[in-house]
């Protein structure tokens, strides 16, 4: 396999994978492709590269298993996906349903660095009140520098008066 990478699409499979088998600790190709909607020919083919990637362990026609390494990033992400879910659910105001969209659209794809500054400003969110303002000045203080930046532009500042027109 040419790129030996794992892509948004395969990590998607991987979270699948990992909540299909919670249970009995394996899943298969057809539980996978019913879930997703998707054919068995595109469930093979991601199975057959989280096999080559050392995610997965699968036999032909035979059950999906993740290895300690595709648990371990499994979970990581899936995790992930909760936070972000529960983020639109807890902070935003979103129903369940358009919050698991937003959460599995944006947690995809991402570095470890960006789903680390994720976990730090879910923290700082989930159950925000008084004793957090400290915190949150901090964190958005220390994005603000890594970009070099000490003011935010006026062209997203712009976007805040809009925000009043459209309410």
């Amino acid at each position: 396999m040419a790129d030996k990478k794992l892509t948004p699409a395969l990590e998607n499979y991987l979270v699948t994978i990992y909540k299909l088998s919670k249970n009995d600790g394996v899943t298969r190709v057809s539980e996978i492709a019913k879930v997703k909607n998707v054919s068995y020919p595109s469930v093979t083919t991601a199975v057959k590269k989280l096999a080559e990637l050392g995610y997965v362990e699968h036999q032909r026609y035979g059950f999906v298993k993740l290895t300690r390494k595709g648990r371990r990033v499994a979970v990581t992400i899936h995790n992930g996906e909760l936070r972000v879910k529960y983020f639109f659910m807890y902070v935003i105001g979103f129903p369940e349903k358009w919050a698991q969209q937003a959460a599995e659209l944006l947690i995809y794809g991402l570095d470890s660095e960006t789903r680390r500054q994720l976990r730090r400003f879910y923290a700082i969110m989930i159950d925000f009140d008084e004793t957090k303002t400290e915190k949150l000045i901090k964190f958005l203080k220390q994005q603000r520098e890594k970009l070099g930046i000490k003011n935010v532009p006026k062209e997203a500042l712009k976007l805040k008066i809009r925000l009043k027109e459209d309410d």
